[in-house]
């Protein structure tokens, strides 16, 4: 079943700051930029009118527009401008969400957790995995599969009987074949609607699979190694004083 509503999905690495023009125009308009921008406009407003106000935010913009050339204003404003796009993200998946019910989002919060989880220790692996798309897809599923509940609840087709009635015989050939293929939609729904479960359920795994992966990573400690080098050293210094004792 086609969904009406798709998820634009922005990729990670296409920022807006990617052009010289784009990071001057990020490090402009940040909220510390502008915060200065009218302290120092309003210090100059105070000490040479109108003039000086001009001339002090001039001064500030062009500041700012030189800052840009340094990676770590760069670095900042890669972030913020990543941190507003996920935030995007984020809010139209909740608002897709909204008509699936409290257990999905349940659902889709605890994945959302995990994925955040695994992008903080293990970004590569996200980026590997496309867990963000992977989310989208989970919202995409879930918003299907909420479409399949609502069609057969609105059309009354779960009242439907499993098979066609005999005594829809003594109804006009017309009502017969109008109630088999009432009949026939539904089981098709109810086929469609497991499989989009058994989907949902699928990524629900993986993702905790992939979290365990991570969480796991990097834990192994060589034990024996350590304790089998300190009890050489103990061999060495028995050895050492025996022959000192002979």
């Amino acid at each position: 079943m086609r969904s009406p509503c798709a998820l634009v999905v922005a990729p990670s690495s296409r920022l807006v700051g990617t052009s010289g023009l784009g990071y001057v125009g990020g490090s402009v308009a940040s909220p510390l930029c502008l915060a200065v921008t009218i302290f120092a406009g309003c210090i100059g407003l105070g000490y040479a009118g109108v003039l000086g106000a001009a001339i002090a935010v001039a001064v500030v913009i062009a500041l700012a527009a030189n800052a840009a050339r340094y990676r770590w204003v760069r670095s900042y404003i890669d972030e913020q401008t990543r941190g507003r796009a996920k935030t995007r993200r984020e809010c139209q998946r909740l608002r897709l969400l909204r008509s699936t019910g409290a257990t999905r989002v349940q659902q889709y919060n605890e994945l959302r957790v995990l994925v955040d989880e695994i992008e903080r220790l293990e970004p590569a692996d996200a980026e590997r995995f496309e867990l963000q798309d992977l989310l989208d897809h989970f919202v995409r599923l879930a918003v299907n599969h909420q479409r399949c509940n609502d069609s057969l609840r609105l059309s009354g087709a779960n009242a439907l009987p499993a098979a066609t009635p005999i005594t829809v015989a003594s109804k006009s050939r017309r009502r017969r074949d109008i109630m088999q293929r009432r009949i026939r939609h539904r089981d098709q729904c109810l086929h469609r609607m497991e499989t989009l479960v058994d989907e949902l359920e699928g990524i629900d795994d993986l993702v905790r699979l992939v979290a365990q992966r991570t969480a796991g990573a990097g834990v192994e400690i060589e034990l024996d190694r350590e304790i089998d080098r300190r009890l050489w050293e103990l061999d060495e210094l028995d050895a050492a004083l025996h022959q000192l004792s002979a």
